[in-house]
C-alpha cells in the first residue's frame, strides 16, 4: 500500500510529520531506540514488513545490518553479508542514491544474487552518509511485491528520514548530545513548547511559503508576497493573519513603515523543518 501521506487524497502531512518529529526528537531516549520506533512506524505505513539501517564497508565489500525491524532469517541485526549479494549495492551505485523495486521478479531480479539470498520482492532504499563519507543505507522491504508502485513522494519521504539518521549518527558520540534533556533540531536547542508553537504556526501553507522565501532571500516586501497570491482574501490574510502570526512566534520581523518582512530572532528554530518540508512537498515561493 502507498504511505497514507503520499497519496493525492491526503491533507494531514504536517500533522503526521509533527507526531513523527516528536518520536525522532524524544528527549532522554537513546538514538537507537528512536530509530527502532521509526522503523516500526514506517514499515506499517509503507506496507513493507522489514526496515533496516545498514553499515557498508566498501574496502571489505560487506554490508552489516545494524538495526532491523521485522523477522527475516538472514536480515537480522549484526549480520554481515557480501555486498555483491545485497540489494543495497545498486542503491549506493545509483546517481540519485535511492532505489525502488516494486516487483523484483518482474523487474529482472529473479536471477540476481541479492534476490536469491534474501528473496525480497519489493525494496525501497536510500544512502546514508556522515560528513562526506558513505555510511550505509536506510531501507524498507518485503518478500512480497508491492501492491501499489512506490511513488516519488515515498522516495522523498525515505530520503527525509535518511537526513535525520545522518544527523543522529554525526552527533551520537558527543556528550552534549547524549546528555541533553531537551529536543534539538540541527544542533539548536528547542524546547517542547517551542516545537508546539512551530507546528501550530507551520500548519498553514501560506506561512510556510513566506518562510521558504526568507530562506533564500533573507527579506522580502509585503507587496512582493501579495503578488504570489491571486485571491484578494489571501492578500488580506497576509496582513491580518499570516505575517502577524509569524511575527508573534519570532520567526519574522515586520517593519510596518517600509512593509519589509525579514528573518526574526527565532527563525533558525523553524528553518531546518521548513527546509525538510520544502524538499518533501516542493514548497515553492513562486
Amino acid at each position: 500500500m502507498t504511505h497514507h501521506i503520499c497519496t493525492s487524497e491526503s491533507d494531514d502531512e504536517l500533522a503526521y510529520l509533527q507526531r513523527l518529529w516528536r518520536t525522532l526528537l524524544a528527549p532522554n531516549v537513546d538514538p537507537r531506540a528512536r530509530l527502532e520506533r521509526l522503523l516500526e512506524t514506517e514499515t506499517k505505513e509503507f506496507g513493507l514488513r522489514y526496515g533496516f539501517l545498514s553499515r557498508i564497508d566498501l574496502d571489505a565489500e560487506t554490508e552489516r545490518f545494524e538495526t532491523v525491524h521485522g523477522s527475516h532469517e538472514i536480515l537480522e541485526s549484526d549480520t554481515a553479508v557480501p555486498l555483491s549479494k545485497s540489494y543495497c549495492r545498486k542503491t549506493i551505485a545509483d546517481p540519485e542514491g535511492t532505489t525502488a523495486v516494486n516487483d523484483a521478479r518482474a523487474e529482472g531480479w529473479g536471477g540476481d544474487p541479492a534476490y536469491e539470498t534474501f528473496g525480497l520482492g519489493s525494496y525501497l532504499g536510500t544512502t546514508v552518509s556522515v560528513g562526506e563519507e558513505l555510511y550505509g543505507t536506510l531501507c524498507f522491504a518485503d518478500t512480497a511485491p508491492r501492491d501499489e508502485p512506490i511513488n516519488d513522494k515515498e522516495k522523498a519521504l525515505v530520503e527525509l528520514y535518511s537526513q535525520w539518521v545522518e544527523y543522529t549518527l554525526a552527533r551520537r558520540d558527543e556528550p552534549s548530545f547524549r546528555e541533553t534533556r531537551i529536543d534539538a533540531i540541527e544542533g539548536n536547542a528547542v524546547s517542547p513548547e517551542a516545537i508546539d508553537t512551530m507546528m501550530d504556526t507551520l500548519k498553514s501553507r501560506t506561512r510556510r511559503r513566506i518562510l521558504v522565501t526568507l530562506i533564500d532571500a533573507g527579506e522580502t516586501s509585503l507587496s512582493a508576497l501579495e503578488r504570489r497570491f491571486p485571491h484578494e482574501r489571501d492578500r488580506i490574510a497576509l496582513y491580518h493573519t499570516h505575517v502577524p502570526k509569524l511575527a508573534d512566534a519570532g520567526y519574522v520581523e515586520w517593519d510596518a513603515e517600509t512593509e519589509v518582512v525579514s528573518k526574526g530572532p527565532k527563525f533558525s528554530e523553524a528553518e531546518p523543518l521548513v527546509r525538510l518540508l520544502k524538499e518533501y512537498r516542493a514548497e515553492s515561493p513562486e
